[in-house]
């Protein structure tokens, strides 16, 4: 136990330092940014993600989850202060319910099953995976008509009004919330999801212009990349010691 908390200071310190060199090149760069509450929110925000993302590398590791709600609130936060209830109440009301289920079952499972075996990441079945795939869509497109016969009258944004936004905004807003979810069971689908979310935010940030965001959301496809052939490269090895 004392190990764990150990290795998660230390990807602390990691995420802080790659956090601020990731703002040294946005300044470098000269990219738009206004140091107000909303910026330290997002600093914040993007620190105890970082060190989320890289604790949980070791599948072991569910302390890396406090760090997961700690960069919920604060991005729930941020968007309150957006007057973005509706992605307020996505962070929590969805996100820091599923990562406190998450660490109770990483808890309960990561020393042994019933049948002795060790809580290691796989794949979902065929099945469930295809089942996954429809609630994928499906949340895309209940999100896409959330998005175009409420939000668009309700918040008067021009980009509403703007399918390829809304479409992006929707996978990212599906991806996130399946992602989330089968953290849950260390499913190692889980980062195939997160990598569509970054891609789909990146993608969103070339269309608003938003270099912040374009900077930001290709280092997290950067680290969710590594962190998804980290679990791969541990399950390989899982599998070579069963055989």
């Amino acid at each position: 136990m004392k190990q764990l908390y150990i290795s998660t200071l230390k990807n602390l310190l990691i995420a802080t330092l790659l956090t601020a060199a990731l703002f040294g090149v946005m300044l470098a760069l000269k990219v738009d940014l206004v140091f107000d509450k909303i910026l330290f929110f997002s600093i914040l925000a993007t620190i105890s993600g970082v060190c989320y993302i890289l604790t949980i590398r070791n599948p072991q590791n569910y302390v890396g989850f406090y760090f997961g709600i700690a960069s919920s609130v604060c991005l729930g936060v941020q968007f309150a202060l957006l007057n973005n209830f509706d992605l307020t109440f996505l962070y929590f009301l969805v996100f820091i319910p599923f990562q406190i289920s998450a660490i109770r079952s990483w808890q309960k499972k990561s020393v042994q099953h019933a049948e002795n075996e060790v809580f290691m990441p796989k794949f979902l079945t065929l099945k469930n995976q295809i089942i996954f795939l429809l609630i994928f869509i499906a949340i895309i497109i209940i999100d896409y008509v959330f998005a175009s016969f409420y939000l668009s009258s309700y918040k008067n944004e021009p980009f509403f009004n703007n399918f390829a936004i809304k479409t992006v905004f929707a996978i990212m807003i599906s991806s996130s919330i399946l992602a989330n979810f089968l953290m849950i069971g260390k499913w190692l689908d889980t980062w195939i999801f997160w990598i569509i979310y970054s891609a789909a935010a990146i993608i969103s940030a070339i269309i608003i212009k938003n270099n912040f965001n374009l900077l930001l959301f290709t280092f997290f496809l950067i680290i969710n990349t590594i962190s998804f052939v980290s679990w791969l490269k541990i399950k390989h090895t899982n599998k070579l010691s069963e055989s």
